[in-house]
């Protein structure tokens, strides 16, 4: 195999939400073909605007693009098609997109490198219906029409070593929305933490987390080997000035807090002072308990 390791370019990731729960309400043959018919029209968009599609990995898809500008502009497409699309929406079918632009290695028929893994553990935090972008794609994009930008602050990315500026993008004409964005007081990264521990690990989250994702699969910031445990099964994100836990698995997860146990199934909670959170049915696993403590600083 020979690589080109001269090429730059902007990598997009669009990643289906929820597919696991797709698959378990419309059975897999439903399942599979609304994920197909969405990836496909997520590629058609990336081919209109000179993409190169690479291909597509279980429930996501990932293009380069020669213009980080049309990246972009695929970005906002995607999610604009996909909403808009009648069967899509019956569904409630959403994409999170993650946009990062840098040197990649390349073969005839695929990319490699840290801009395509940065790529693709953005379009991992990201949340329904958000493109999460690089630092790296904002700064040629500047004087580009292709869309306003929200800081979103640094964030660290799972098996990327330090944190990174990212910024969300908001399609051209939605000026509304990037004025009231503007008017909110961003919460300091300091003040509030969330601390997670596991095993022999210790996790600290700030506001400026997108999303931490709890589950089986790999692509999960923390990972939970058992058979109860979903792929995707929890995940936490701060929100209106406190931490909160959802649930979208199939065996739901179990939080203990001020010596109350909650029981979650497609549902959430806030959490707060501290306590436990299972996931599946692994209440009576020690070593598979998080344990978390929420404080202020």
């Amino acid at each position: 195999m020979t690589f080109d390791t001269n090429n730059w370019s902007t990598v997009l990731f669009a990643d289906i939400c929820q597919s696991t729960f797709l698959f378990e309400h419309l059975g897999d043959q439903a399942a599979l073909e609304l994920i197909t018919e969405a990836l496909q029209l997520s590629s058609d968009i990336a081919s209109s605007l000179h993409g190169k599609v690479i291909g597509t990995i279980g429930d996501e898809v990932m293009c380069t693009f020669d213009s980080p500008k049309n990246a972009l502009l695929a970005a906002n497409r995607i999610h604009t098609v996909i909403h808009q699309h009648p069967k899509m929406h019956k569904h409630h079918i959403a994409m999170r997109i993650g946009v990062n632009s840098g040197p990649v290695l390349t073969t005839d028929d695929n990319v490699y490198g840290t801009t395509v893994n940065v790529a693709a553990r953005l379009a991992q935090q990201a949340k329904a219906n958000q493109s999460l972008v690089s630092d790296n794609t904002v700064s040629y994009c500047k004087n580009s029409r292709a869309g306003e930008f929200r800081p979103i602050g640094l964030l660290n990315l799972r098996g990327k070593a330090g944190a990174m500026n990212v910024h969300e993008l908001i399609a051209p004409g939605d000026k509304d929305e990037v004025t009231e964005v503007a008017l909110i007081q961003q919460p300091k990264p300091s003040i509030f933490l969330l601390t997670l521990r596991f095993g022999n690990q210790k996790i600290q989250l700030n506001p400026m987390m997108v999303r931490y994702l709890l589950g089986r699969g790999e692509e999960c910031d923390q990972i939970l080997d058992h058979p109860t445990v979903s792929r995707e099964h929890a995940d936490i994100r701060y929100q209106n000035g406190l931490f909160v836990l959802r649930d979208f698995s199939t065996n739901g997860s179990v939080v203990v807090q001020d010596q109350k146990s909650t029981r979650l199934h497609r549902s959430s909670i806030e959490l707060h002072h501290k306590g436990q959170i299972y996931l599946g049915r692994t209440a009576r696993i020690s070593q598979l308990r998080i344990d978390y403590s929420c404080a202020q600083r």
